[in-house]
């Protein structure tokens, strides 16, 4: 269930600064600045992106091999949401300039967005042999893993992050997350407090917290900050619903708990975790009925998928419930 995605944008200060120095560059691909192309990255800082994209397809119909060009109306692409028309857009440039460091790290990025999780990280390594000062290209790397599940990997690239300079709330928390997983709890209180103080609404700092007050088994603590991290994007919140669930079933909020159970298991019917986490809110809700057929449906869930520690603790549970003691 952890994963590292928050529909973070594209670094329009990094992304300008790097035009900005690319475009004195005599290299291949690279054309000196005019007046469109500085009005096209004028509405790319200003998030006007359907408006530096109309600008750079006329300048590129006339301009075909500027690199710079290229990877700036991929950046507005992806800001749109639109990831296969940016790496379309990466990739054309690349292919002019094969050494244009920036151009990995963006399409680094978008190629996560995508699921593209060995791409990514050839592209962030690249980045990184390119240039072994870009704190960036470490921290997307540090995603990257994160991806993996290589959450010893992930840790070092966002120490390497910061220690070359990177400061934001984000770097902090998906340190936070990162030490978390790797049981150096202490680290990662300091590391979430640290987001939270840089940014009190940032989101991954919100789950870092909320996740790390979880594994302390301080389920009361965890609830605000699963809650903001919900309320700010509710659709892209799946496994918010389900560690705000259990929370809720920790603290004996039943009721609440199940009214998140419910989203989650309607959104992720394929997770065994919802249905038994269901159960217990259920079952703490005397719905004795409901709370079987949730354990049945956790336990078929969990020998489908080989698990066999999980699925002898749902038999255990289903004993549990038969003799009226509590789930757990």
């Amino acid at each position: 269930m952890e994963s590292a995605r928050t529909g973070r944008p594209h670094s329009l200060a990094f992304a300008i600064v790097s035009i900005a120095i690319l475009l004195t560059w005599a290299g291949p691909g690279f054309a000196q600045p005019t007046g469109a192309l500085d009005q096209a990255k004028a509405l790319f800082a200003a998030k006007k992106f359907p408006e530096a994209i109309a600008l750079l397809d006329t300048w590129i119909a006339a301009h075909a091999r500027d690199a710079v060009a290229l990877v700036l109306r991929g950046d507005s692409k992806a800001d749109l949401v639109d990831n296969e028309g940016a790496l379309k857009d990466y990739d054309a440039a690349l292919a002019i300039d094969p050494d244009y460091q920036y151009a990995y790290v963006t399409r680094c990025e978008t190629r996560l967005q995508v699921d593209n999780i060995v791409g990514a990280l050839a592209d962030c390594t690249a980045a990184i042999r390119l240039l072994p000062t870009d704190g960036h290209a470490y921290e997307d790397r540090g995603d990257v893993q994160f991806q993996r599940d290589r959450f010893d990997l992930a840790l070092a690239d966002y120490d390497k992050a910061i220690e070359l300079g990177r400061s934001s709330a984000y770097v902090y928390a998906a340190r936070c997350d990162s030490e978390r997983l790797t049981e150096k709890l202490e680290h990662a209180a300091v590391d979430c407090a640290t987001a939270l103080h840089l940014d009190p609404a940032s989101r991954r700092g919100l789950w870092a917290r909320g996740r790390l007050a979880l594994t302390n088994q301080r389920y009361a603590d965890a609830i605000p900050d699963l809650s903001a991290y919900i309320a700010q994007n509710p659709k892209s919140s799946d496994t918010g619903y389900y560690f705000r669930g259990l929370a809720y079933n920790h603290v004996k909020k039943y009721a609440l708990a199940l009214a998140d159970l419910q989203v989650y298991v309607l959104r992720a019917g394929f997770d065994p975790d919802g249905y038994r986490e269901r159960a217990v809110a259920q079952y703490g809700l005397g719905n004795t009925k409901d709370a079987a057929s949730d354990l049945d449906l956790a336990l078929a869930g969990y020998e489908k998928s080989r698990d066999s520690a999980d699925a002898a603790r749902i038999q255990a549970m289903i004993q549990a419930l038969k003799t009226g003691q509590p789930l757990r």
